[in-house]
């Protein structure tokens, strides 16, 4: 059974969508998304530094703050792979993306202040 790109219900013949709501959602959604990339890229490559910078000082409370950089661009930012949205649809991709930002700021503050 194919799923619904948008919100991940089951759905059967050859579209790509449940309804033209989920369709017109998706374009949307994909149309923003593009213009944010470059600041997702961004963020990413911010917290690495400051993470490899860290690494390089030894310092726990940097690599820290650069793991939590990482966390925060993930939850304000949390795009997700192809093939996630695939198996989850768009909607449930953002909230996987979101906790596993979450995670991620939660492994910064245990790495570096714990």
């Amino acid at each position: 059974m194919k799923k619904c790109r948008y919100c991940g219900r089951k759905i059967s013949g050859s579209f790509e969508f449940c309804c033209p709501k989920c369709e017109n959602s998706y374009t949307k959604n994909m149309e923003n998304a593009e213009d944010k990339i470059k600041y997702f890229l961004i963020g990413m490559i911010i917290g690495f530094l400051v993470m490899l910078y860290g690494v390089l000082s030894n310092s726990d409370s940097i690599i820290g703050s650069g793991i939590i950089i990482m966390g925060i661009v993930t939850v304000v930012l949390p795009f997700a792979t192809p093939e996630t949205v695939a198996l989850l649809g768009y909607q449930k991709s953002r909230i996987v993306g979101r906790i596993l930002g979450i995670l991620l700021i939660i492994v910064g503050i245990w790495v570096g202040f714990v």
